[in-house]
């Protein structure tokens, strides 16, 4: 949406609508700005959830995990959790013969890595991105 467009949607003018979106972005309210793609597009049709069981859960484990994790294209998310895994990561592949290689050639040679658990995504029927605000608020 342009600076206009969002200046009339919340009734001020231009001028300070972007100073306003300005401030959101250097205060880390706005992170960055993204293009949504359709993976199945780009070739990549699988999509898989993925715990990561670690063998032990000291920061020098987690923080070896971590920085291999954002060195794979794959990997879309990955999320620190609590409960019976340790992370949750979300993956794209191309096929699930693409996904065997990537956890068989890439994943499990990450140090640490005890269990990994795989659940395929069959549909989805909702994907969202954007975070519900309270006007009130």
């Amino acid at each position: 949406m342009t600076n206009t467009d969002l200046a009339e949607r919340v009734g001020l003018t231009a001028a300070p609508t972007l100073e306003r979106v300005r401030k959101l972005e250097r205060e880390g309210f706005i992170r960055k700005y993204v293009a949504l793609v359709d993976p199945a597009k780009l070739g990549k049709s699988v999509t898989a959830f993925v715990a990561v069981i670690m063998r032990s859960h000291g920061q020098h484990t987690s923080e070896v995990f971590r920085k291999a994790v954002a060195r794979l294209p794959e990997v879309l998310e990955c999320h620190h959790i609590a409960g019976e895994e340790d992370f949750l990561l979300k993956v794209v592949a191309g096929s699930p013969t693409d996904y065997e290689r990537f956890v068989l050639e890439r994943l499990t040679k990450i140090a640490g890595i005890e269990k990994v658990k795989t659940t395929f995504v069959l549909s989805s029927p909702k994907l969202e991105t954007k975070i519900p605000i309270d006007p009130e608020d």
